[in-house]
């Protein structure tokens, strides 16, 4: 099932964005009266019908079914970006597949990267999410101080990933249903400063292995634990 992807769909004639439409005209080589399915990243999935082809498709979307989210948490990823901004790419990417609802990256005092493209990320999450058909696009916020996110109202259960303690619940353990935020610094790790903060919040601290991991791939790694823990056929 191909699925495409507009922001605010409704019902009735809609015209596609040029990218979609290109795709639809020029590799797919839809016609007028094909149907395709176009979701607006809530876990609705549309069936249209095309009415016309070209530079920008227009379709006459018919209805709605809702897919259901079988995930019973929420997973909100706060982490550092990472020097190399291809890395963070891949981790927008393939925690996407797996799941997470929110990614806000963090400028910490160990930070290399400072600058992100807000509109490149979510455009790599909607491809992911495209084609790995979960229809839930995560919310990916802009870059704030770490100091700035840590003063943000954060519900649920807060956990902070760090180096330094190899005495710390395995996030795997820690984390449950419902609401999760979990911190992830930066290639230098958390500042013994931050690390304070942190606790002074609320924030467990956790272990995500017995390795030191990648930015990247620790990202990965919590959202497949919670993927893991929370498994429902």
């Amino acid at each position: 099932m191909e699925v495409f992807y507009f922001e605010n769909v409704c019902v009735g004639v809609l015209n596609l964005p040029e990218d979609e439409s290109k795709h639809i005209s020029r590799v797919l080589r839809k016609n007028v009266g094909d149907c395709i399915n176009i979701t607006d990243g809530y876990g609705r999935i549309f069936l249209a019908e095309i009415i016309s082809t070209g530079k920008h498709c227009s379709v006459n979307v018919k209805f709605k079914e809702l897919q259901e989210n079988k995930r019973n948490y929420r997973l909100h990823i706060a982490i550092a970006p990472t020097k190399m901004m291809e890395r963070m790419e891949w981790m927008i990417e393939k925690t996407m597949e797996i799941g997470v609802d929110e990614i806000t990256p963090i400028l910490c005092e160990h930070s290399e990267r400072k600058i992100i493209k807000e509109e490149r990320l979510r455009n790599i999450a909607i491809s992911a999410m495209k084609q790995s058909k979960n229809l839930h696009l995560p919310k990916i916020n802009s870059l704030i101080s770490f100091k700035e996110f840590i003063q943000s109202d954060i519900g649920g259960s807060k956990f902070i990933a760090y180096c330094e303690n190899d005495n710390f619940k395995y996030f795997f353990d820690a984390a449950g249903e419902g609401n999760n935020t979990i911190l992830i610094g930066p290639e230098g790790d958390f500042s013994r400063e931050e690390v304070d903060i942190a606790f002074s919040k609320g924030f467990q601290g956790v272990s995500l292995g017995n390795t030191i991991l990648r930015v990247e791939t620790a990202a990965v790694a919590a959202s497949m634990m919670m993927a893991i823990k929370n498994y429902k056929r």
